[in-house]
């Protein structure tokens, strides 16, 4: 494993330098993921130290695998070579080398991340990350402002980490994550909140509304599943080893519940392309999240029914995140398909990809969306069900507040997956499915796109069905059990005495058997179906007489008006509503303190007096000396 570790680094470092031809980048980029895939199976069930440099006393450079980064490293590796592949056909219209080498150096960063035992390795591989994702998007041309928020929110991130980290070497005098447990609640909350920023978890997403629509496709991709996938597994890492906190794992809940919500009410209104699926990372992510809380609230209690229930909401913690990184890599896959080929960035552009694009990529938007919308038997179901499960059984926590929160959480995740089913079955009516009204498609590079939406459609659908296979996979055999005539280990069971059970793979059989009737019935008599137009009054439909992706989402956004804080704006020949994600605000608003502050310094410093900049050079030079002395 340590050849393979080291053999994977070099193979995205080489694919950096080799960015003058980004076709062979990309395939650097593609052995390096499939090698980082190699790792994960050998790491699956051995656990092995890699490299271990002393710095100083109590910080090392330390890497190794475990199950846990082996199981988040397999989900990485399978989105990189499916990226990978994808972006040598992309490359051709995206040619930049900022891109290439964004790509290869921001993975061997997330490689670094996954595979570190200490704080400090973390943040190597952490600021690798959030740098390069930064350069990849830099290539649209436009919207700086918005790269920089990015920008700005990850080194907020990689500041609470580092402070969290400090407060932990403070309290056990070494940042090993073998010392965890010696760390106090602030260490918990500082590190938590440096990985929940990085999951683009709301109020946290005010930097994506202005770029995603902007942004290369794989760089959204990259961008919306393999770096929030990263925040995850901080929490994964962290919050079983550290001290047990029941308020700020309420809070934790509360924060991802209300996330999910709010991603789910904002896709609802979304009217770009691939703002929607943007919106649905915030919305996932927040589900991700409520399970992670619910684990950590219930994993320390003693009694088998709460042990039962923590390893059930982990695993759905799991479930959610691997259903999140192959349907949202898909997602941006297809979707970003369909807009190159019609050169347009609004859903309402994008109609008619069945028949003016392809299948494939139509197929990719629609079984991505069904699987965000906890359409059985995807994957996608499968993890919304647990979560849901889970919040159930919150009669079992301590009477009380947690109870109480827990059940809003319950309500605000109901909510927000009917929101997400919404908005999903608006981009699949409009882009995939939709009547294309003659639009006529460019041509593009498209086979290894296409070949990329294929594995992941595949693994969606089988990873639904064969989801007990999953489950024993990530190491929770005892979640299946036998019930009803159906064998073991078919049957998911969510609680302790069982509470609420599912068979992923009988649902499949008894749907392909429901709908196979009526499909070829369908088939037999499709001769017989006659398509017309709307009726008119006799009056041809103009174009943009149709009905449209906004009027969908029209009656939502006059009733919640005072949410979206919706408005009309009228023009000579038309009308249409407009709205605003209202948690953007408090960020618009430091961003304008901070562009103020901005320009006085530059004022008083960058004035063109020779003194000015000497003075402002000795000051920075006995500041650093004092803080030099302070920390050493």
């Amino acid at each position: 494993m340590i050849l393979l570790f080291w053999v994977t680094l070099l193979l995205f470092i080489i694919g950096a330098l080799c960015s003058l031809k980004p076709k062979l980048s990309y395939l650097f980029g593609f052995a390096g993921s499939l090698c980082a895939l190699c790792l994960a199976i050998c790491g699956f069930n051995h656990s092995e130290n890699i490299l271990n440099y002393p710095l100083t006393s109590g910080m090392l450079l330390s890497i190794g695998i475990d199950h846990l980064s082996a199981l988040f490293l397999l989900l990485l590796s399978v989105a990189g070579i499916m990226l990978a592949l994808y972006s040598v056909d992309y490359s051709k219209l995206y040619p930049q080398r900022t891109l290439s080498i964004g790509f290869n150096i921001s993975f061997a960063g997330m490689l670094i991340i996954l595979l570190a035992q200490d704080g400090f390795t973390l943040l190597i591989g952490w600021e690798t990350m959030t740098i390069f994702a930064f350069l990849m998007m830099l290539p649209s041309g436009r919207h700086f402002e918005h790269s920089y928020k990015f920008m700005a929110f990850g080194e907020i991130s990689t500041v609470l980490l580092l402070l969290g980290f400090a407060v932990l070497y403070e309290n056990a005098g070494t940042v090993a994550f073998s010392e965890l447990s010696k760390g106090s609640v602030l260490f918990l909350v500082l590190v938590s909140l440096g990985f929940i920023i990085k999951m683009d978890i709301a109020p946290f997403h005010g930097w994506m509304r202005g770029i995603y629509g902007e942004i290369p496709d794989n760089t959204a991709a990259i961008l919306s599943a393999p770096v929030t996938l990263m925040g995850v597994y901080g929490l994964e890492r962290i919050i079983p080893a550290a001290p047990k906190n029941d308020p700020w794992n309420l809070i934790i809940i509360i924060l991802g519940a209300f996330s999910a919500f709010w991603g789910g009410l904002q896709a609802v209104a979304a009217n770009k392309v691939k703002l929607l699926p943007a919106y649905s990372t915030v919305e996932n992510n927040g589900m991700i999240l409520t399970a992670v809380g619910l684990y950590a609230l219930s994993v320390k209690l003693q009694s088998d029914q709460m042990k039962y229930l923590s390893v059930f909401a982990q695993a759905a913690s799991i479930i959610l995140a691997l259903s999140h990184t192959f349907a949202k890599t898909l997602m941006f896959m297809s979707v970003g398909h369909a807009k190159e080929a019609y050169q347009v960035q609004t859903i309402d552009q994008a109609r008619g990809v069945w028949s003016g694009v392809g299948k494939i990529p139509a197929i990719g938007i629609v079984i991505a969306a069904l699987s965000f919308s906890a359409f059985p038997p995807l994957i996608g179901y499968s993890g919304e069900w647990m979560l849901l499960e889970t919040l159930f059984q919150s009669y079992r926590f301590p009477q009380g507040i947690t109870q109480f929160l827990a059940a809003i959480a319950g309500v605000l995740t109901a909510l927000a997956i009917g929101l997400i089913g919404f908005a999903m079955i608006k981009l699949i009516g409009y882009t995939a499915l939709g009547f294309d009204h003659g639009r006529k498609s460019v041509p593009i590079p498209k086979k290894l796109m296409n070949f990329t939406q294929v594995i992941l459609q595949f693994l969606l659908v089988a990873g639904g069905i064969g989801l007990p296979a999953i489950i024993m996979l990530i190491g929770y055999p005892q979640l299946l059990t036998g019930l009803l005539g159906i064998p073991a280990p078919f049957v998911l069971a969510s609680g302790k005495p069982i509470f609420g059970v599912i068979s992923p793979t009988f649902i499949a059989i008894i749907m392909f058997f429901l709908l196979a009737i009526p499909f070829f019935l369908f088939q037999s008599r499709k001769k017989k179906v006659r398509k017309v137009n709307s009726w008119n009054g006799g009056i041809p439909l103009k174009e943009e007489e149709y009905f449209s992706a906004q009027a969908y989402s029209q009656i939502l956004e006059h009733i919640l008006r005072n949410v979206y804080r919706t408005r009309e704006v009228k023009s000579e020949t038309h009308r249409r509503l407009e709205v605003e994600d209202i948690l953007t605000a408090p960020m618009q608003f430091l961003t304008r303190i901070v562009q103020k502050i901005g320009e006085g310094e530059a004022l008083v410093i960058m004035n063109g007096k020779i003194s000015a900049y000497v003075t402002y050079i000795l000051v920075l030079f006995v500041l650093t000396f004092i803080i030099g002395v302070a920390f050493s």
